[in-house]
């Protein structure tokens, strides 16, 4: 056999190999998704109501829940429905890009972004070399190592909502987070007063790095909060030109479970009070805790779902990060999201 031959067989033979790879990791998600599901229908949840256990719900007695469809998705089909979501930050106002692509070393980009199998999938990534997001300084060094996504709601959220998720982090460092947050607008034309508002119905990562008195990133409170295992809530009132308030204002809480937030799906909840005096956080249907944030929150909000590479989390190595895991681990799962509001019976 030539030379020029021998390179030939070689280049087909990693091909092959290449191609057979990637079926196997597509064909180990849909086995593991598909495992996923037939343990979902023994417990099944009835999606026609909200989640909640028996005394649990708020609703008063003259009132019923009716689902919010622009904001409810069971993600059967084969593609994200664009009509109700946006799987980019991407936000043009007056000619301007406002979205927001990620931490420091984070990038959300839309092809990490699927459906299949009944889940919206959030793959996390390491890229092979650093990226710029399209609002980045391309004059200095590329800093975006970690590849995530944000998928956001083209309708917003409004205070008197229900909103719940069935979810589930990956097995990487990524974050797994179900949030709402004023819109990218200018303060002056946003609906919250000039206010920049959150809300964090659950935020945590699928593989918690550092220890105790690390100089990195001085994450001692993350370390005994248990990151990884967490059902972390907050409401978050942030410094705006409107409105100059200095260090952020928060309240919140948080409960640990027993597995990691990689190794089994809850139901994240909020029921944001239609005066916006309160929040009160649900996880699997029990009410947690009822927060009153430092205002009310009145003003309509964007409902995020995202995986993100926190400022906070030391790099160490990708394999000990978890970006050498196979596809199917290095997704954040949405099983479902739905919303609900109140009417009159």
């Amino acid at each position: 056999m030539t030379k020029t031959f021998k390179i030939i067989f070689i280049f087909l033979m990693i091909s092959i190999l290449a191609c057979s790879n990637s079926d196997n990791d597509e064909a180990d998600v849909t086995t593991n998704e598909e495992e996923i599901k037939n343990q979902e229908e023994e417990n099944e949840v009835d999606s026609t109501k909200p989640t909640f256990l028996e005394n649990e719900d708020p609703k008063p007695s003259e009132k019923k829940w009716v689902k919010v469809e622009e904001l409810s998705d069971e993600f059967d089909g084969d593609e994200l429905d664009t009509n109700k979501w946006n799987p980019t930050p991407k936000f043009i106002w007056n000619g301007q890009d406002r979205g927001w692509y990620g931490s420091s070393r984070s990038l959300f980009e839309a092809d990490n972004v699927s459906t299949g199998n009944g889940f919206l999938r959030i793959e996390g990534e390491k890229f092979n070399s650093p990226k710029y997001s399209p609002k980045d300084n391309t004059s200095e060094a590329p800093q975006r190592r970690y590849g995530g996504a944000y998928v956001y709601g083209k309708t917003l959220a409004e205070p008197g909502y229900y909103i719940e998720a069935r979810m589930k982090a990956s097995k990487t460092a990524m974050s797994a987070a179900f949030w709402l947050k004023s819109e990218t607008k200018p303060c002056t034309d946003n609906f919250n007063d000039g206010e920049n508002l959150e809300i964090d119905i659950q935020e945590c990562v699928g593989i918690f790095t550092g220890e105790l008195g690390d100089e990195w990133t001085n994450d001692d409170w993350a370390v005994n909060s248990e990151w990884d295992k967490i059902f972390h809530y907050n409401t978050h009132r942030h410094n705006s030109p409107c409105n100059n308030i200095g260090e952020r204002q928060t309240k919140g809480g948080k409960t640990n479970f027993d597995k990691k937030n990689a190794d089994e799906f809850h139901i994240y909840a909020a029921y944001w009070h239609a005066d916006g005096s309160k929040i009160d956080f649900y996880i699997d249907g029990a009410l947690e805790k009822s927060v009153t944030p430092v205002i009310p929150f009145k003003g309509a909000l964007r409902l995020i779902m995202s995986s993100n590479f926190y400022d906070w989390i030391e790099e160490i190595n990708a394999k000990e990060m978890g970006f050498e895991n196979p596809l199917e681990e290095r997704y954040t799962r949405f099983d479902w999201v739905r919303v609900w509001k109140l009417e009159e019976l």
